[in-house]
């Protein structure tokens, strides 16, 4: 353990860098922004131990898309939700707005220094590496692996009405729909069958689920971690690093041992792979593609062992939470919205009889694109809950940010550009930019499919970022998520399935469900956060007539 004394001064050389740094920055005094409670954690405890939205929403509301906050000891931060700003931040000058040392040294804790973690050239090496696992043609060949792994939520979900000999139950659907993802993907990133869906007897699986989402790790932060890791970007990344493998407590522990057992079964999967391709036997997954353009690679722009274990861990935590939560977050609104879950169902079944007719078993990945309904509840689905709610950035130089709405100053005057000074950081609020009425509506903090088939959203201007539907919610630029399209399917896959088959209603527990912020989002029920996250409702076999 670090003594108190040495905590203590730790604490002391941080308070005096931090004042230094904020002396020799210039001010961001002319933008508007929430008052600080404290001067030790700024705004962040409401920003970290409040519901996701709940502060973001409020200051979009009366201060407008560019705000100043404050962060630990003072210091000031942007929060940024206007769309021609985050164009320039993240699609035009990319380079010049990276991730700070303090985000990079949780990435690197999570996931090594993959994809996640790599900022600028090395991120761009990477990611030249890895993508072509994850072209269009590539993602749609995995709809029968996203199929069986839907179909078998669907049988374990059908066990448990079927025992409980009543019509319907209550089920944590984010526990299968976690797993579900998990074997997903590595089943078509890696070709290993967990079956975690069934049991959780592959170490990888009881190890990795829910990884970044239990209580101990992420959720409901204390004010301590909150300062303390607000304070890693005062700390050499080398002494952070040392620590986190070197340090007690049961959070480290627990980091180490996932990390471990990735790395072991990691290296077998290469030497596998490379054996494998060398003797002409590699299947076409996504590792085995990232495995053979890296040895057709340039010596230059190959990656190394350490990048090569990384991007095993950046897989498999994009892969399981993306999808397992999204899924129950957009189940959670077909619960609340009966109707458009009863229309969702019956454009399912429309389509699953046409391909019937046409002597098809399953949708193909045609038939779910074509599908207006379950697409536009996909993307209002991402859009009212995207689970990154938020990213870090540091300017490198100084820069001006352009706006597509001015904002109102502190003098009352109206500011149309923002200048950013070497060192400023930025919190792009996803959040915030899904929800900003000028963009989606009057009704932007409803849910409501008919948004994208009602021509609400035509004629409007197009805002520029996202690489789906105009949306953050798979971030923007060269640095968005490289497996967005991968993702598509594979919640198309399982809306289809899982809607098709079941009805979905609210429960006591799921009217109390809250969206905390942890790393990503996460479903918690108001009351229980002692049980981690969770997303409970009743589930039943649908009847054929879903017409309401």
């Amino acid at each position: 353990m670090i003594s108190s004394s040495a905590a203590v001064g730790l604490t002391a050389l941080i308070l005096v860098y931090a004042l230094f740094k904020r002396s020799t920055r210039p001010s961001l005094s002319m933008i508007r922004g929430p008052p600080s409670p404290s001067f030790i954690f700024g705004n962040l405890l409401e920003l970290f131990q409040r519901p996701v939205g709940e502060a973001e929403f409020a200051w979009q509301s009366q201060y407008g898309n560019v705000v100043r906050f404050k962060s630990i000891l003072g210091g000031d931060q942007l929060f940024i939700s206007d769309a021609k700003a985050l164009r320039k931040i993240l699609n035009i000058a990319g380079d010049n707005y990276v991730k700070p040392h303090s985000q990079n040294v949780l990435k690197r804790m999570l996931a090594g220094k993959g994809l996640f973690w790599a900022n600028g050239e090395v991120h761009k090496r990477q990611k030249s590496i890895l993508l072509p696992g994850f072209g269009s043609k590539e993602c749609k060949a995995f709809l029968p692996i996203f199929k069986d792994c839907a179909d078998s939520i669907s049988t374990k979900w059908m066990e448990t009405i079927e025992s409980s000999n009543s019509q319907g139950v209550v089920i944590n659907v984010l526990d299968r729909l976690s797993r579900g993802a998990l074997d997903a993907m590595c089943h078509a990133a890696f070709d290993v069958q967990l079956n975690t869906i069934q049991d959780d007897s592959h170490p990888l699986g009881r190890k990795y689920r829910n990884y970044l989402l239990v209580r101990d790790l992420f959720a409901v932060p204390s004010a301590e971690q909150i300062f303390m890791q607000a304070s890693l970007k005062y700390i050499p990344e080398g002494i952070v690093m040392w620590l986190i493998e070197n340090g007690p407590g049961s959070r480290l522990a627990r980091m180490r041992d996932v990390t471990n057992v990735v790395s072991d079964l990691g290296k077998e999967m290469v030497q596998e792979r490379a054996t494998a391709l060398l003797e002409s036997k590699g299947d076409t997954g996504i590792f085995t593609l990232l495995i053979k353009a890296n040895m057709d690679a340039n010596a230059k722009k190959r990656l190394s062992d350490e990048e090569l274990l990384a991007q095993i861990h950046t897989l498999l935590l994009a892969g399981q939470e993306s999808i397992g939560t999204t899924t129950s977050f957009i189940l959670l609104e077909l619960a609340r919205n009966p109707k458009i879950q009863s229309m969702l169902r019956d454009e399912i079944r429309r389509t699953e009889a046409t391909t019937r007719e046409r002597g098809s078993p399953h949708l193909t990945a045609t038939d779910l694109e074509a599908m207006p309904y379950l697409n536009a509840v996909l993307k209002e689905g991402l859009r009212f809950h995207p689970i990154g709610t938020t990213s870090l950035r540091m300017a490198m130089h100084d820069d001006i940010l352009p706006l597509s709405k001015p904002i109102l100053g502190v003098s009352g005057e109206m500011i149309h550009e923002v200048r950013v000074s070497k060192g400023t950081e930025i919190m792009i609020s996803i959040s915030a930019y899904n929800r900003d009425k000028d963009l989606w509506g009057e009704d932007a903090h409803e849910f409501k499919p008919d948004r994208w088939l009602d021509g609400t959203m035509d004629g409007k201007e197009s805002p520029g970022v996202g690489v789906y539907a105009n949306l953050m919610s798979f971030y923007s630029g060269p640095q968005a998520c490289i497996g967005w399209r991968f993702a598509l399917i594979e919640l198309q896959a399982f809306l289809s399935t899982l809607v098709g088959k079941f009805e979905f209603a609210m429960t006591d527990k799921a009217e109390r469900i809250v969206r905390m912020p942890m790393f990503v989002m996460g479903s918690m029920v108001e009351g229980e956060f002692d049980r981690g996250v969770q997303m409970p409702l009743a589930v039943s076999l649908a009847s054929q007539n879903s017409e309401l």
